[in-house]
């Protein structure tokens, strides 16, 4: 389906004084959600994509619920801003929606994953356009131009939109530096390198633009919980550094991989000393706000958890300095 320019592109965050000796605290606090399974406005069920925007909004892919909830900083309810009519097809509906980005001017993306299809709901409004038809989406990116990007849960794909362009995989599903098994989500860089959570080969993949395969930044070791490893690897997220930080929902971790690592550090979950409870349920995405601070769709666990930086180790203009990209 041939569609126009999408829409203005989701801003750079300025720079937000990350490091490379950054932390993030052990306990997360609870921003959206934790009030058990269920479709009241402090609920989510299924909780599968989050965005957030420049004034620290929750945007969420409440997947289960059919809706997506928006849920500003401090409240104890969100607010259904797309769908929340029940599953199905018509323009005001979503059928296990599972990701979505947001313009500057409010402008939601939504892959409306049973549907088959992409949504465009315009801010205020009650009721979706549809962009694109006939796609398994699972996850979505947009780049610095405005250029939308979908990945293709079930034929190892993604690609570009207006220009409906092949940018990742497109060989089948398989194990090759020219293939993807199970996409799901995926992140774009300022270059328009296209890096992607490539859940069953347990790894992820950064194509650079025209690439004909893609490069193994993360895992890639076969399934495991080994640093050097990850396992059903659902969520990625890199710094203008190179930094590669994953959301894991077979380990139920968020690892941080420097650029040219072999191996990960765990910053977020998995078993700590004692081999204690998970911190995280089946996580299945991340995002940075402007400060720094992480969120991750907690999914299992019905809502989105905040991990707060600490950045007292970063010292200006001792160590490198990095900013994310929305």
């Amino acid at each position: 389906m041939s569609i126009s320019r999408l829409a203005p592109p989701p801003p750079p965050i300025p720079n937000d004084g990350i490091c490379t000796n950054a932390t993030w605290s052990s306990n997360g606090i609870t921003v959206a959600g934790g009030n058990g399974r269920g479709s009241s406005l402090n609920q989510l069920d299924d909780p599968k994509g989050i965005f957030i925007d420049d004034d620290d909004t929750i945007y969420i892919a409440d997947a289960n619920n059919n809706r997506v909830m928006k849920w500003t900083r401090g409240v104890s309810s969100g607010l259904v801003v797309a769908g929340g009519n029940g599953p199905g097809n018509r323009s005001d509906q979503l059928d296990l929606v599972s990701s979505l980005v947001v313009s500057k001017n409010g402008t939601m993306f939504i892959c409306d994953q049973n549907n088959k299809r992409v949504q465009r709901w315009l801010k205020n409004d009650n009721q979706g356009q549809t962009l694109v038809m006939n796609i398994s989406c699972y996850g979505m990116a947009m780049d610095s131009e405005g250029s939308l990007y979908d990945s293709s849960y079930d034929d190892g794909r993604v690609t570009k939109w207006p220009s409906d362009q092949l940018v990742a995989g497109g060989n089948g599903q398989g194990s090759g530096l020219n293939q993807l098994s199970n996409a799901v989500r995926l992140f774009v860089d300022p270059d328009h390198s296209v890096f992607v959570a490539d859940s069953h080969n347990s790894r992820v993949m950064k194509w650079p633009v025209g690439a004909q395969q893609g490069i193994v930044v993360a895992g890639g070791n076969g399934r495991g919980i080994g640093n050097n490893q990850l396992n059903e690897p659902f969520a990625v997220v890199v710094d203008q550094m190179g930094t590669v930080y994953v959301a894991e929902w077979g380990n139920q971790r968020v690892m941080r991989w420097f650029k040219d690592s072999r191996a990960g550090t765990v910053i977020i979950g998995g078993r700590g000393s004692g081999n204690q409870s998970y911190q995280l349920a089946r996580p299945k995405d991340l995002s940075f706000d402007r400060h720094g601070n992480l969120y991750v769709a907690d999914t299992d666990n019905y809502r989105v958890q905040m991990f707060i930086i600490d950045k007292s180790s970063c010292v200006s203009g001792n160590l490198l300095k990095c900013q994310f990209f929305q």
